[in-house]
């Protein structure tokens, strides 16, 4: 067997299921960050670790960026991930 064949079989039945695997997993994960994710207003408020009221006020104040579909109150969860990340609503901690 010559070294470039072996080096053919070594890429053909070593390398290339393992990249095969790490593209399909780069896949998923780019999927997964591109379908959007909501939180609702409780779950907002238990992300913030704060009231209901507050978390109005914040709304009030443009902070919070509401989304009201059939009745709920929604939060773009990366929006508010983004908002605490740069300090513009602080998560009170206890």
């Amino acid at each position: 067997m010559s070294e470039t064949e072996y080096l053919r079989g070594f890429v053909k039945d070593i390398l290339k299921p393992i990249i095969v695997e790490a593209i399909n997993e780069v896949n998923i994960e780019t999927a997964q960050k591109q379908e959007k994710r909501y939180y609702t207003r409780e779950e907002a408020c238990q992300h913030l670790k704060i009231s209901t009221a507050t978390f109005y006020r914040l709304a009030k104040k443009g902070k919070i960026q509401l989304l009201k579909i059939e009745g709920k109150t929604l939060v773009d969860a990366e929006e508010l991930d983004e908002a605490i990340d740069t300090r513009m609503v602080y998560r009170y901690q206890h």
